[in-house]
């Protein structure tokens, strides 16, 4: 009874390393049809409000992402940065760069052929009831309007590329679902061992998904048809809650959308964990998703379960020496890992082409190669261990989960990060900046061809003008009076002489007068990069 018993255990456990063997092999044939059906996402492109919730600022990361950003190869969308406060450093930056304000916090690309239409800048304040996250997206979503045909939602850590946006949106242009979304991928930027460990297990959630049945939306890249969005109301959806994709998700398959997991946008995303910074993550993953979605996190506890149970039982068996047969399933599913490990570095191999990357994800194969089951048991772990956990601390603030649409700040960090000295400007402004010129080049280059072919003109002679004495040409020379001192606050410099006022704007005056109006920003020169704004009733 007790050998049976035994078999029914390790057939179920072999069978579910055999079933997740496969998917990962299916992985690839899915990916392939996808790609058939969606092409590049070129097609049928409409309108497309990106929401971008932001914080902190990082001198490479966060220039990259939003020149990346910015030249997306779409041929109609916007963006909407949403942050904390005016005083973030991210904030501070692209106000400094897009030459915005507070009180004009909206650009308009000055090419009305552009595919970037506009940028407007908003700030949420300190939220109170909900996660700061979902606060700064709710804020976002009072300017959205009526040709926004989808809203994308992207986390600023995540590293894409120029045609991201319309890959993402395709299965919604195309109608063929309603709602979309793909995964992140951790590589790790050291081979230490928690970030290996972090990699391989991240790497088998990630091509286990796809499937319309179990897809569930990723907030770091999604997008959703702005018809869905109303018919959800998702402001209100997400009133209170510390999740928003997980939220969304539920909400949107029990109105019977589907969600297309676009497995040929999988995003690398670099991590450098040590123990602690590893498992607090993971545990933060996991009780959102205890909250939000319980039905998936039952799902994998179950499996989780079974594939521990199923090995622990091989290992009794074996220490014990009272079945010799448990080396047979061991061997077993030894040998399908071989194969499973080989599937996954053919779909990151086709997935990122950057040597860097590749070279990453391929010191970690030792892992899935000879210690899956270690890693596997590791996982297990960390999902029970949030069996009984609320609280979370996620970017400086700690919350404590009460239900799906409550949500109690417990604390919060204050942060003391300052915008670094010497950072890197947007590429967005440069080029603004240099086809201005470019153009002024342009025209002065006309204008003295035109002189050129221009014949000269006979002009009349007249009487010299006497020589100037020195009462005169003492008048021409400005009195301290009429020269303010530098650094002064004077409104205006004035040279008197021969009865001729001459007026010259300050700075402060040049600032103020290119200030936007209703009908447009004017572009001013310095030693900045300059870009043009519009004003709020010109909303994007």
């Amino acid at each position: 009874m007790i050998e049976r018993v035994f078999l029914i255990i390790w057939a179920v456990w072999l069978l579910l390393v055999l079933v997740a063997a496969f998917r990962v092999f299916g992985y690839i044939i899915a990916k392939k049809f996808q790609d058939r059906r969606w092409g590049d996402g070129s097609k049928d492109q409409r309108r497309v409000a990106v929401v971008i919730p932001v914080k902190g600022f990082d001198c490479q990361a966060t220039p990259r992402f939003f020149n990346t950003l910015f030249d997306q190869d779409y041929s109609d969308y916007r963006v909407i940065a949403c942050f904390e406060s005016w005083g973030d450093p991210v904030a501070i930056w692209l106000k400094d760069e897009l030459e915005l304000t507070e009180d004009y916090p909206h650009w308009t690309h000055p090419d009305p052929d552009a595919s970037l239409k506009g940028i407007t800048l908003v700030c949420a304040g300190i939220s109170q009831t909900e996660g700061q996250k979902v606060h700064n997206q709710r804020a976002a979503f009072e300017y959205l309007d009526e040709n926004d045909a989808i809203v994308a939602f992207a986390d600023a850590d995540i590293s894409f590329k120029k045609d991201w946006l319309a890959r993402l949106v395709a299965p919604i242009n195309q109608r063929t679902h309603t709602l979309s979304t793909t995964y992140r991928w951790l590589v790790p930027k050291r081979p230490t061992l928690p970030n290996q460990v972090a990699s391989v297990i991240n790497g088998s959630i990630t091509t286990q998904g796809g499937s319309d049945i179990t897809t569930v939306l990723w907030g770091g890249s999604m997008a959703i048809s702005k018809n869905v969005f109303d018919k959800l109301d998702v402001p209100s959806l997400l009133e209170g809650s510390l999740n928003d994709d997980l939220r969304l998700s539920k909400a949107a398959r029990k109105a019977g959308n589907r969600i297309a997991f676009v497995r040929s946008l999988v995003l690398p995303t670099m991590i450098d964990f040590n123990w602690k910074t590893f498992l607090e993550f993971a545990k933060r993953q996991y009780t959102q998703v205890k909250f939000f979605s319980p039905i998936l996190y039952t799902g994998t506890n179950i499996l989780l379960g079974i594939y521990v149970v199923g090995l622990l039982s091989i290992l009794i068996a074996l220490v014990h020496g009272v079945y010799f047969q448990a080396w047979i399933p061991l061997a077993a599913a030894y040998v399908i890992d071989q194969f499973r490990a080989l599937f996954r570095q053919q779909i990151y191999l086709s997935l990122f082409q950057e040597d860097g990357i590749r070279r990453r994800l391929f010191s970690v194969g030792w892992l899935e190669h000879m210690l899956t089951p270690m890693w596997m048991m590791l996982h297990w772990m960390i999902l029970v261990s949030t069996l009984m956990q609320s609280k979370i601390t996620w970017a400086g603030t700690q919350y404590r989960i009460l239900s799906k649409s409550k949500t109690r700040i417990l604390s919060r960090t204050v942060s003391a990060e300052r915008l670094p000295i010497g950072a890197p400007g947007l590429a967005l402004s440069s080029s603004l900046h240099d086809r201005r010129l470019g153009t002024e080049a342009g025209k002065q280059e006309e204008v003295d061809q035109l002189e050129e072919k221009t014949p000269d003109i006979p002009q009349d002679k007249s009487p010299a003008e006497p020589p100037a004495t020195s009462e005169t040409s003492s008048e021409l020379i400005p009195s301290e009076s009429a020269v303010p001192m530098v650094g002064s606050t004077a409104s205006r410099r004035t040279i008197s002489g021969k009865g001729k006022h001459i007026e010259k704007p300050s700075r402060r005056r040049s600032a103020l007068a290119s200030r936007p109006n209703q009908t447009g920003r004017s572009v001013r020169g310095s030693r900045k990069r300059r870009v043009t704004g519009v004003s709020p009733s010109a909303r994007p």
